[in-house]
C-alpha cells in the first residue's frame, strides 16, 4: 500500500496526496491535498502533538520536538501544547520542547 490513498480520517474524508483538499484552518481557501506534507504533526491521525487535519505551510508553522523528531503543527495544537505543563517555550531553538526533551538536551 502506498500513502497517495491511506483510507479515511475520523470524519469520512478521504486521506493521502492523491485526495485533493482545502486547508483546514478557518477562512483560508489554498488549495492542498491529504497527504503527509500538509498533515499536522507530519502524520495522518491525532496523535500526542497533533490534530487530525490537514494545513498549508502558512497554517502549520510551529515546531515542537518530541521524542527526537521535529513536527511542524497549526497553531491551535501549539497553544493547546504550550499550556501544557510538560512543554517549555526553548526561544532558542524557536521550538516548544517537550519537558523530556529538554531535560535531555539542555
Amino acid at each position: 500500500m502506498g500513502w497517495s490513498d491511506c483510507g479515511t480520517d475520523s470524519q469520512g474524508r478521504p486521506i493521502g496526496y492523491a485526495h485533493p483538499a482545502t486547508c483546514d484552518h478557518p477562512g483560508c481557501s489554498e488549495q492542498i491535498d491529504r497527504g503527509l506534507s500538509y498533515a499536522c504533526g507530519g502524520m495522518h491521525g491525532e496523535d500526542e502533538v497533533s490534530c487530525e487535519r490537514y494545513f498549508c505551510s502558512a497554517h502549520r508553522l510551529n515546531t515542537v520536538l518530541c521524542s527526537g523528531r521535529y513536527h511542524s503543527v497549526c497553531d491551535q495544537c501549539a497553544a493547546e501544547l504550550a499550556a501544557e505543563p510538560d512543554w517549555v517555550d526553548d526561544e532558542s531553538e524557536g521550538v516548544l520542547r517537550h519537558v523530556l526533551e529538554h531535560q535531555r538536551i539542555g
